[in-house]
């Protein structure tokens, strides 16, 4: 079967979809679960969805999934991070983390993420609180533990993400 190009409005449409669907939040809380090959996919996934901008769109602003995912769907963020829990998704979710960090925004969630007891698992930009002091129980803060007491694999990685 011969490839063809997809048009714009078709790339944007999967996009939007996959925000509707909430796919970013799903893949990335699953992406251990997902045999090799998958879980290189999901990481080239992630990186075309999170850059893609419409057409439409002034050049200065952030791509639309990320976007949504700074001002909506923080969890995703959180759940990238955790992907260095298990050692089969460290290296695809640090992948896609270290794209991610080079927005302010989405690296100023990660750095303040200090989740509440019964509360959402992230505030996002709005819960953000510099000022206060954090408890540790943060995502941030587990990354001292993933380089130190991980395996070599997992702490290379996760000291390569904490650097950005």
């Amino acid at each position: 079967m011969a490839e063809t190009e997809s048009s714009p409005e078709q790339v944007y449409a999967l996009v939007t979809g996959m925000i509707q669907e909430d796919l970013l939040y799903l893949l990335a809380l699953n992406l251990y679960r997902l045999a090799f090959e998958s879980r290189k996919d999901t990481q080239v996934i992630f990186s075309y969805v999170l850059r893609f901008r419409p057409a439409t769109a002034s050049p200065k602003s952030d791509p639309l999934a990320l976007s949504y995912v700074i001002n909506n769907r923080p969890e995703v963020l959180v759940e990238l991070c955790n992907g260095y829990e298990h050692k089969e998704s460290a290296t695809a979710a640090g992948t896609v983390l270290r794209e991610v960090l080079k927005s302010d925004a989405a690296a100023a969630i990660i750095l303040y993420d200090d989740p509440v007891e019964g509360g959402p698992p992230s505030k996002g930009l709005s819960g953000i609180q510099p000022d206060v002091k954090q408890s540790g129980k943060g995502v941030f803060w587990k990354f001292f533990a993933w380089i130190d007491q991980g395996s070599f694999e997992v702490g290379a990685d996760a000291f390569t993400t904490f650097r950005v």
